[in-house]
């Protein structure tokens, strides 16, 4: 992880709002090519390093950086979501297979399919990201995540190459799927079997 130095001279010359603002910006640029929840994670850590380096240059202002810590976390991770390049990202996932939804940020705010994911399904984003948060990342041509439960079966497609999506749930037997535009992606062979087996 890069440590960031921060030169009193500097630090004197900001505001204490700018010098939030150019912290968090620093943290964010530091681990903008990491995905999901490790880069926030890496993110905090720089800001928690930094803020020992700050105090001793912003002491004389009267104003103690690690009160601001938190501050300063939560506009890192909002700096992050911009930082994050939406061209690139999604394949950066392909790493990713073996470890849960959670374990990789897959539903957090700096996930490469976010954005999308919340145009796909809207109002029902909420329900699917908590039924799939602990499925496990897949991979069968697409990436995907698949849950299985009594009476409820829920899913998520990613053509990482394409940046494409397809969100399924079977519900009591009805299907129900919400699709990117275009030619529609393929369905791992577990998913088509739980298809065709609970699908009535």
């Amino acid at each position: 992880m890069l440590k960031l130095v921060l030169p009193a001279v500097f630090l004197l010359s900001l505001s204490a709002c700018d010098q939030g603002a150019q912290l968090a910006q620093q943290a964010a640029s530091s681990v903008a090519a990491v995905v999901g929840q490790e880069v926030k994670n890496q993110a905090n850590a720089v800001i928690e390093q930094t803020m020992g380096e700050a105090n001793e240059a912003l002491s004389p202002l009267g104003i103690d950086a690690s009160k601001v810590s938190s501050a300063l976390k939560n506009q890192a991770s909002t700096l992050l979501g911009q930082a994050l390049k939406s061209t690139t990202d999604w394949q950066a996932l392909n790493a990713f297979t073996g470890k849960t939804a959670t374990e990789i940020g897959l539903f957090t705010a700096v996930s490469p399919i976010e954005a999308e994911l919340n145009t796909l399904l809207g109002a029902d984003a909420a329900a699917f990201k908590a039924q799939l948060a602990n499925a496990i990342l897949k991979q069968e041509r697409v990436l995907y995540v698949l849950n299985e439960q009594q009476g409820k079966t829920t899913w998520l497609l990613i053509d990482s190459e394409n940046r494409k999506l397809e969100a399924g749930q079977i519900i009591n037997g009805k299907l129900k799927t919400f699709a990117s535009q275009g030619e529609a992606l393929h369905r791992p062979s577990d998913i088509s079997a739980v298809i065709g087996k609970l699908v009535k």
